[in-house]
């Protein structure tokens, strides 16, 4: 193709990049993006000298590379290599293939070719190893450098849902579906305390931006009943820990992400119920008799697998912390550990919000 152009609304490099386009008349513009942050930049047009500068703490750079005494405008293709503390740009003529990327570094071969002329710019958008490439004759739309814009939105549009490895930890309140009222039975008095926190923790990895595998330890407070009849008082307390494991779809829209989760739990939990019967008193052949009462404690442990369902939402600061908010339905169902009788069926739902870190 003689001419091909990508278009794509992108967001803010900062004004640096609005002043090399305007002061750049004789030379190729290179402008990138979401680089390492501090990272070295270079710019190399096949055998030319290696134009470079240094990305600011965003990631955002802007190389200008002189022309030379090429013609008034070149065909060329766009090899990209990321490394951990470097990005190495060069722009190839077609058949001409660049020496092999470094060791450590990620290549990317742009598709397609690209029409150099002299006042070109070419804005490279970096989405952790992967690159695209916007190209323009002439300064870079407003919309590509943020011109026009408030602050506000530049920095929402600028930060993106990272890939890889992220770590998160929450609070939040859990709610079970009927373990605890039934634990009422028909008592004449029974009041709950349902209403407790919750603690998670655990690691997301996104292998695309819309695509990934999440796991979540989950630990309820204990929630309780209490309350008593005629004879009898007691107290019931149920005790839970979770893992769901599942893999996650998401949507990123500008610095947001929405997710929804699907997979199983793994859940251990313990209900005690302690009942206490007060002493009753008869009369046989008008003597008076006292029955004494006294205090039993049932427990039932469980212990299994399950379904579990969910979603939520992340927002990114940088690209390296972020919060989110989530909601996990899971079913837990299971028979007594060691007994025949007795078990837990019930649904948690677990609401918790919290941050998250971009570990790499």
């Amino acid at each position: 193709m003689n001419n091909i152009r990508q278009f794509r609304v992108s967001t803010t490099v900062g004004a640096f990049a609005i002043t090399i386009c305007a002061s750049t008349a004789a030379a190729q513009t290179v402008i990138v993006r979401n680089a390492p942050p501090s990272a070295k930049v270079e710019v190399q047009v096949n055998t030319g000298a290696v134009a470079s500068a240094a990305a600011d703490t965003d990631g955002n750079a802007g190389v200008a590379v002189d022309f030379g005494s090429r013609a008034d405008e070149i065909d060329v293709g766009f090899f990209v290599d990321v490394c951990t503390e470097a990005v190495r740009i060069q722009l190839m003529s077609p058949g001409v293939q660049p020496a092999p990327a470094a060791a450590g570094c990620t290549r990317n071969e742009v598709w397609g070719v690209f029409v150099m002329r002299r006042v070109t710019t070419f804005v490279v958008d970096l989405d952790g190893t992967a690159a695209s490439i916007h190209v323009t004759q002439g300064p870079p739309p407003a919309a590509w450098v943020g011109r026009g814009q408030s602050e506000t939105t530049r920095r929402f549009f600028q930060t993106t849902p990272p890939l890889g490895l992220v770590l998160f930890g929450a609070a939040g309140i859990p709610t079970f579906s009927h373990t605890i009222d039934s634990a009422c039975g028909n008592a004449t008095t029974c009041s709950r305390e349902t209403f407790t926190g919750a603690g998670a923790a655990g690691a997301t990895y996104w292998i695309k931006s819309f695509l990934g595998a999440q796991i979540t330890f989950a630990k309820p407070a204990p929630a309780s009943a209490f309350g008593s009849g005629d004879t009898f008082r007691f107290d019931s307390t149920l005790d839970s820990r979770l893992i769901t494991i599942a893999a996650t779809a998401g949507v990123p829209v500008g610095a947001m992400r929405l997710y929804g989760l699907g997979g199983g739990n793994y859940h251990r939990a313990t209900f005690v119920t302690t009942e206490t019967i007060n002493d009753a008193t008869v009369v046989v052949n008008n003597v008076t008799q006292t029955i004494a009462g006294g205090t039993e404690t049932f427990e039932h442990r469980t212990e299994g697998w399950n379904w579990m369902i969910g979603g939520g939402l992340e927002g990114w600061i940088t690209k390296s912390i972020g919060f989110y908010v989530e909601a996990q339905s899971a079913r837990l169902k299971a028979s007594d550990v060691g007994a025949a009788e007795g078990g837990i069926d019930d649904h948690l739902l677990l609401i918790v919000a919290g941050a998250r870190v971009r570990v790499f």
